[in-house]
This record gives structure tokens, sequence and C-alpha cells, in this order.
């Protein structure tokens, strides 16, 4: 069993809880089991390679929830991430801080059964089913710490809102082409069932992602997303963040 890391960075300690696994019920339990299942019947088909590899290795299935400490000792093994279990939301720099650590934050707590298509807040479907795979490929992995690399050094707000729009275009709302097809990779299309039909049936535009259109379009949060990115590969976006870099000066 692996412990929570040591040392944390700036005030991410005052946010950790512990995943008490066998405080669960047979109802939390059913309720990550409906939503998986429900949109492994789109993502065996429609999420990305990557996605579905660290799926696997990650060893996440239905019949129960995960627990986070057995993903760590695989997820550590492969891309030296961690998962760090939280109360709920962090202030932006706390996230960006633990994400530049290599250390993921997500929360224990599982959406009610009578509201299985909306949350208002994160939950541990969203967060480590919607995130957590694509922590196994190495590449993304490295994306992810680069992004919050840049992201924890930019004080000044519009700036902040206009690099948050590649975090909302590839980490939440990320597309990537493979064999001729557009599929999903980021959690907030492969963790909602409405945002993932909305890319399957068409239902938004997918560009090409240039770093350029990513950072000049607008964040919607409270619709369907009318159009998202979809890159060609994740190196792609890596090499992007080298670019962000110039841009925001950092």
């Amino acid at each position: 069993m692996l412990s929570h890391p040591t040392t944390l960075p700036g005030d991410a300690g005052e946010y950790v809880v512990t995943q008490h696994y066998d405080q669960y019920n047979e109802v939390e339990h059913g309720t990550w089991k409906t939503l998986y299942e429900k949109r492994m019947e789109q993502l065996s088909t429609h999420a990305c390679r990557e996605y579905l590899e660290g799926l696997q290795v990650l060893g996440m299935r239905a019949e129960r929830m995960p627990v986070i400490e057995q993903i760590n000792q695989t997820l550590r093994t492969r891309t030296n991430w961690l998962l760090l279990p939280v109360s709920g939301f962090l202030p932006g720099r706390t996230f960006f801080d633990l994400l530049a650590s290599r250390i993921f934050p997500v929360t224990t707590y599982i959406r009610k059964s009578d509201s299985l298509d909306y949350t208002p807040e994160p939950d541990i479907f969203h967060d480590i089913f919607g995130h957590v795979p694509m922590h196994a490929h190495k590449v993304f992995a490295d994306y992810l710490q680069a992004f919050a690399q840049i992201a924890r050094k930019i004080d000044n707000d519009a700036d902040q809102e206009r690099l948050g729009r590649l975090f909302w275009y590839t980490v939440e709302f990320g597309l990537i082409r493979e064999g001729g097809d557009v599929k999903m990779y980021g959690s907030g299309v492969i963790s909602s069932v409405k945002e993932g039909d909305n890319v399957v049936n068409r239902g938004c535009g997918v560009h090409d992602f240039t770093l350029e259109e990513v950072l000049d379009t607008h964040v919607k949060v409270d619709e369907l997303q009318p159009v998202l990115f979809a890159i060609d590969s994740f190196e792609q976006i890596y090499e992007a963040t080298k670019e962000a870099r110039k841009i925001f000066k950092v």
C-alpha cells in the first residue's frame, strides 16, 4: 500500500482526505457500475486506444469502485504520477502546483443514484474514470505536467483565462484522429453521456488542433460544446506547451 506523498506543494495538505473504501455501500458501488457500463457502450468504439489501454492497465472494472492506492501502485510505475484524495474543488494555484509535481487530486464522493446525468461538483467517476486512464500514457502524462508548469507561473487573470482554454480543449474535451475516425480522450466527453453523444452524432464542429485557434476560442461551460479540436497525436499537444511558454513568456 502506498501512502500519500510526504511533501505536498503549497497549501495542498489542507485539502487531503482519506478514501474510506469500506464505507462505500452497495448503492454507491451500483451507481459506479451503472455509470461505467453506460459509458462503455459508447467508449468501447469511440474512445481512443490510449484511454482504453489505460483503463485496462489500471485495473478499473464496472463491478466495484476503484481503490485509489491500488491505482497508484501501477500509475507510479508507469508514468510516475500519483492520485491524491481531496475534499473537492481546489484553488487554481493549488491544483496546478499539484499537477506540476505529477500529483492528480481526485474526489472520493460519488454522485447520487437519482442524479446520474449531472453532478455540479466533481466526483470520483468524473475524476478517476474520466481523467486517470490517460495518465497511464507517458506522452499525455508529460503534457499534463508541462501545462501545469506554465499555468502555475501566470498571475494575470486574462492570461490565465486564455491559457485555460488549452486545458479545456485537451484535458477536458480533447479529441484525437485515429485511423480516419475521431476518437475521444478528454474527461468531459469520456464521462458525460450528453457530451459523448454530441461528438458521436456530430452535434459539434470538429476543427484540426492549432494552438492559436484554441487560445482564441472561448469556453462554453453551461451548454453542449459547439466546437472541439482534434489532434493528430499526443506529441502534438506536448509540443504545443513549448510554444505556449513563448506566448505567455514563462
